[in-house]
Formats: structure tokens, C-alpha cells, sequence
């Protein structure tokens, strides 16, 4: 009973950190390009990952089956969706981005049913459906919908994010080889990283590659450290101890967090069709969840 009080625990934690990094994000990429920020957060999370791993597990290796899956899992769940995510908090609200981003429950299900021939009962559909009206009230509260305004952009990218999330799942879904959890994440992320390379030399070559604020850099070294590295250690505990099904509701937390804590520190405005959205949507992705069968965990920070 003690054990499963502190995984409760750690996993509200866990939903706080992970819903200020949208935060973070946004203080962050107001200095720093967007894709340098990511290579910036996930150099230093694969270092650490790497060393952690290589003093752990000297002698686990990558069959080579599996090596291209690895690449391309670092390409579309770290480099590519951090792409995204990053431009989508500076173009948008990190409240919006967090709201939109919660519904990859959602979006897995005509993938499971096309790729796994899973079964789709009555409630994944209507939390689909209740999710899916969440976000048109979302996208059309504002005062001015354009499809080309800074903020439709920042919304598609958050959409591009969810698309990346799923492709991952898919790639990552069977491996041929048995390996322990931090031995994928550790490639995935190296990977990752290499694919995130580029924008630091091309940062060199236009010279535009500054040493950030100190503000900067603690919110960078907060997005490696507690949220990346930090994160799936809880993550990875939480799931032994509570099951898929429960971290994947405190999951659902994630939206409501991240818009209090917009609005107490970055000022964010609130209106009260996204706080309705962010509730219709968190109701639809609760029916998913908690219907049968459902195993579609977000690993995302």
C-alpha cells in the first residue's frame, strides 16, 4: 500500500514537471531557434543516458534487425516531434499546445484498428467523438480564425506532433531483440539527437549560436534533466507499480496544469471555450483510456 501511495505520488509529480515544460518551451524560444533548443536538451539527456546505460548494461547490444527501427524512432519521437512541439509553443499558447497534444489517445485508434486490427468499442467512439468536437471548439474560439495566422500554424504543428507520436508507436510496436526499456530510449535518443545536429551547424555558419541567458539555460537544463531523463525513470516506475490504465489517466492532468500554470506565469490568456475544449477533450480521452484493452502510452517527455 505504501509503494502504490508513492507511485501515486510521483506520478502527479510527474504530470506537474511534464506540463510546465510547455512553459519552459516557450521561455526558451524566444532566445534560442526552436530546433537548437531540442539538440540543446536531448545532447544533454543522451549524455547522461549514455553513460547511466554504458555503466549499467556494458554488454547489451542492438540486433541488427532492429538498428534501422531504432534511427527511425529517433527521427519521428525525439527529433521530429520536438521539431514540432517547439515551434508549435512559439507560434501558439502553451496551453493550446498541451490541449491538442492530449488527444494522441485519440488519434491512435484508426491506426490500431488499420495496422493491429484492434476492436473499437462504443466508448473509444464516443470519447473520440467527444475529443474531436473539443478541438473544433478550440480551433474556432478564436476571435479571427486564419488558416495562415501565427497561431493556426502553431495549432497544425501541434497536430504534426501528434502524427509523429503515432508513426513512432508504430515503429517501436515489436523489436526482434528483448531489450530493457532505457537501452531503447538511450538509442532512440542518441539518434535523435543526430537528426537534431544539423541546426547547430548551420547555427555556426550564420552565426547566430549565442550562449543563452542563465534563464534559458535552466529551463533547458529543466527540460533535460527533469523532464527527459528524470521523467521516464519516474515514468518507467509508475507504470510497474499503478498499470497502463491509471498513468494514462493522470496523463489527462497534463492539460489543466499546463493552462493554471500558463496563466499564473507566463500570463497567458484564458477564455472560457478552451477551458471548455481542454474538458470535453480530457472527457473523451478518459473513455478511451479507461475502455478495454486500451494500451497506447505517451511516452513524450
Amino acid at each position: 500500500m505504501e509503494n502504490k501511495r508513492t507511485a501515486h505520488l510521483a506520478a502527479i509529480f510527474l504530470m506537474i514537471v511534464w506540463s510546465l515544460s510547455y512553459l519552459s518551451i516557450k521561455v526558451i524560444v524566444v532566445e534560442v531557434e526552436p530546433t537548437l533548443a531540442a539538440f540543446y536538451r536531448f545532447l544533454i539527456a543522451s549524455l547522461i543516458l549514455f553513460f547511466i546505460h554504458k555503466h549499467k548494461y556494458p554488454n547489451e547490444k542492438i540486433l541488427k534487425e532492429d538498428k534501422l527501427k531504432m534511427m527511425l524512432s529517433g527521427l519521428f519521437g525525439v527529433s521530429l516531434y520536438f521539431f514540432f512541439e517547439n515551434y508549435s509553443v512559439k507560434f501558439t499558447s502553451a496551453a493550446n499546445v498541451a490541449i491538442l497534444i492530449a488527444t494522441i489517445p485519440i488519434f491512435t485508434l484508426p491506426v490500431q484498428k488499420i495496422i493491429f486490427n484492434e476492436k473499437i468499442g462504443l466508448f473509444k467512439i464516443i470519447g473520440a467523438t467527444f475529443s474531436v468536437v473539443g478541438i473544433i471548439i478550440i480551433i474556432i474560439s478564436k476571435e479571427r480564425v486564419s488558416l495562415f495566422s501565427k497561431g493556426s500554424i502553431g495549432d497544425f504543428m501541434a497536430f504534426a506532433c501528434v502524427i509523429s507520436w503515432i508513426v513512432y508507436n508504430v515503429i517501436t510496436s515489436k523489436f526482434k531483440g528483448n531489450y530493457k526499456s532505457i537501452t531503447v530510449t538511450t538509442y532512440q535518443v542518441i539518434w535523435g539527437t543526430i537528426f537534431l545536429s544539423p541546426a547547430f551547424l548551420v547555427g555556426i555558419i550564420k552565426k547566430t549560436v549565442n550562449i543563452p541567458s542563465s534563464k534559458v539555460i535552466l529551463n533547458i537544463l529543466f527540460l533535460a534533466i527533469l523532464c527527459s531523463f528524470l521523467g521516464y525513470l519516474i515514468y518507467i516506475y509508475c507504470l510497474k507499480k499503478l498499470g497502463a490504465t491509471t498513468i494514462t489517466t493522470y496523463i489527462n492532468l497534463q492539460p489543466i496544469i499546463s493552462i493554471v500554470a500558463a496563466k499564473i506565469i507566463l500570463n497567458e490568456s484564458i477564455t472560457i471555450w478552451q477551458v471548455m475544449g481542454c474538458i470535453i477533450i480530457i472527457l473523451g480521452v478518459s473513455l478511451v483510456s479507461l475502455s478495454d484493452g486500451f494500451t497506447g502510452i505517451m511516452f513524450k517527455k
